[in-house]
């Protein structure tokens, strides 16, 4: 049997043993592009029996960061 790789090794790295959660952040404005960006991207990931149990709540005000925190 031929076996074919579809993602390169350094795909693979990237998403299994390199990634990792961030938890500090530039105090920069994130633009409404990226954000629609990031979302769209968000509906391609895997889910627990396609039921998407991921909940994204999008923050942009100082009010409202400080509300979530």
């Amino acid at each position: 049997m031929i076996k074919t790789r579809l993602l390169s090794e350094e795909a693979l790295g990237q998403v299994f043993t390199k990634a990792r959660t961030h938890d500090a952040w530039l105090p920069e404005p994130v633009s409404d592009e990226l954000l629609h960006e990031v979302y769209d991207l968000m509906n391609w990931g895997p889910t627990s029996a396609n039921s998407c149990p991921a909940r994204v709540v999008l923050v942009q005000s100082k009010e409202a960061k400080e509300k979530v925190l």
